[in-house]
C-alpha cells in the first residue's frame, strides 16, 4: 500500500512556463549546441577530463548547466531553460533558470518559507524567490582545468521577517576515474562516463545565532535532468517503507511503486507531480534509467542520519519533519504546465541552528554512465541494488 500525503500550491518559482506542448517525446541535444548557446549568455567555464565534461557558471551563481561523457558531440545530460537563458531578464531570474546542479535555500513553503513575503498593504503571503538567490552572481576563487571553487555573500530573509546573512562557497569538480570506482565499487570497462560533485558550504555571518523559533535555513541541491518517456527513477528506502510524500497531485500505481524497499517513479514529464522520502527512509544514494538513452544516473549525497529538516508540505505542520530526497517530475495538470521538459533530482542538507562563525556543508555528487544494458545492469545491481529488467517493469 502507498500512502500519501499530497498537496498543490503555485508553482510560479520552481519552473517558468516554456512549451504549450505536451508531446510523448522530446528531443535531447549534443553538449556542443548547449555550451555554444550559453557563450552567449553565461560566460560558461568548461571543465574537463578528456572527453569527460561540466559546463560552470560563475555568473549564475556556480551552476552546473550540464555535462558530457563524450565530449562536443556527446549528449548533453543535464536541462536549462534557454527562453529564459535568452532574455532580458535572465540575470534576475537566476532561480529559475535551471541547470544540472544548482543551489537552492529551503524551505520553499510553510512557516518558516523563504520563497515569500508578507505585502506590506495587504498583509498576505506573497511568492517571491530571494533577491540575491535570483540575482546575485559569485566570484571565481580557485580554479583548476578539473575544479572550481565559486563563492559570494547572501542575504535571505524568511516570511517571518528573520535576516540569515551567509557566506557560500560552492566546490565543483570532476570525480576522476578511480574515486568513482571507490567510491560506487563498480567496473568502468565499457561504459561511458562523466561525474561530478557540488560542495556548498554556508557560514553564518549574520550578528545572531539561529535558532528554530525563528526558522532556520537548509542547503537544497537541484539537478534538471532530461527525460524520455521511459525514464524511471529508482530510490532505495530503508526501514519498513510504504510511503511517500506527494506534492501537487495525486499519484497511482502507474507513476509510483514502492516494491521491496525500493520507490520506483515515473519520470517522463509528462504529469506535473513531485515526490520526497523522510529521513527515515532515506538512504545516502538514488538514480534513474532511461533505457531510450542507455543512460543510467546515480546520485550520491551526504547523509548522516539526521532527523531536522525543514518541511515545505502545506498540510504537515511541524517545520522540522520534512524531506531529505524530493524528485519534480514535469508535465501538465489542467491548464497548468508543461514547465521544461525536465524532471529534478534533488536533495536537501539538514537544518541546523548555526551560532556566528558556524558552517553547515551539503555534497550532492552526480554520476551519469552511458552504455549496453548489461554493461549497466552490473552498475545499477551493485549501487541501487535492483536490475535493470525489474526496472523497466516497475512501472506500466
Amino acid at each position: 500500500m502507498i500512502v500519501v500525503r499530497s498537496c498543490f500550491y503555485p508553482l510560479i518559482l520552481i519552473v517558468v512556463l516554456v512549451s504549450s506542448s505536451c508531446n510523448k517525446t522530446y528531443p535531447t541535444g549534443r553538449f556542443g549546441d548547449d555550451l555554444n548557446f550559453l557563450k552567449q549568455y553565461a560566460n560558461p567555464i568548461v571543465l574537463a577530463d578528456g572527453d569527460r565534461q561540466i559546463i560552470v557558471s560563475p555568473n549564475f551563481q556556480g551552476r552546473v548547466f550540464s555535462s558530457t561523457s563524450k565530449g562536443i558531440n556527446g549528449t548533453s545530460y543535464g536541462w536549462f531553460n534557454k527562453r529564459i537563458m535568452a532574455s532580458d531578464s535572465a540575470k534576475q531570474n537566476m532561480s529559475k533558470v535551471g541547470g544540472a546542479s544548482r543551489i537552492w535555500f529551503g524551505p520553499d513553503q510553510g512557516e518558516n518559507n523563504v520563497f515569500a513575503e508578507i505585502h506590506p498593504d495587504t498583509k498576505k503571503e506573497v511568492r517571491k524567490a530571494p533577491k540575491d538567490l535570483d540575482e546575485l552572481p559569485f566570484k571565481v576563487l580557485e580554479k583548476t582545468n578539473t575544479s572550481i571553487v565559486l563563492g559570494e555573500k547572501m542575504h535571505i530573509k524568511n516570511v517571518k521577517g528573520f535576516d540569515f546573512y551567509v557566506d557560500v562557497v560552492r566546490d565543483i569538480a570532476l570525480i576522476k576515474r578511480n574515486q568513482i570506482i571507490e567510491r560506487l565499487k563498480i567496473d568502468l570497462n565499457q561504459v561511458d562516463y562523466v561525474a561530478f560533485k557540488a560542495k556548498t558550504t554556508m557560514t553564518n555571518i549574520g550578528e545572531v545565532n539561529w535558532s528554530k523559533n525563528q526558522g532556520l535555513i537548509s542547503l537544497w541541491e537541484l539537478g534538471c535532468m532530461q527525460p524520455t518517456p521511459q525514464t524511471t527513477v529508482v530510490i532505495p528506502l530503508r526501514g519498513k517503507a510504504t510511503d511517500a510524500t506527494v506534492y501537487f497531485t495525486p499519484v497511482d500505481s502507474t507513476r509510483l511503486n514502492i516494491k521491496n524497499n525500493i520507490l520506483f517513479y515515473k519520470a517522463d514529464a509528462n504529469y506535473l507531480n513531485k515526490i520526497g522520502t523522510l529521513p527515515e527512509h532515506t538512504m545516502p544514494y538514488f538514480g534513474s534509467y532511461s533505457p531510450e538513452l542507455d543512460l543510467l544516473t546515480i546520485v550520491r549525497f551526504r547523509f548522516a542520519g539526521e532527523q531536522d529538516y525543514v518541511n515545505a508540505h502545506p498540510e504537515n505542520p511541524e517545520p522540522f519533519r520534512g524531506d531529505v530526497i524530493n524528485v519534480f517530475n514535469d508535465g501538465t495538470w489542467g491548464d497548468i504546465g508543461p514547465f521544461g521538459p525536465f524532471y529534478e533530482l534533488e536533495t536537501s542538507s539538514p537544518a541546523k541552528t548555526l551560532k556566528v562563525g558556524e558552517s553547515l556543508s551539503h555534497v550532492h555528487e552526480t554520476y551519469h554512465f552511458e552504455g549496453t544494458k548489461d554493461v549497466l545492469n552490473a552498475i545499477a545491481i551493485q549501487v541501487l541494488g535492483v536490475d535493470l529488467t525489474t526496472i523497466d517493469n516497475a512501472l506500466p
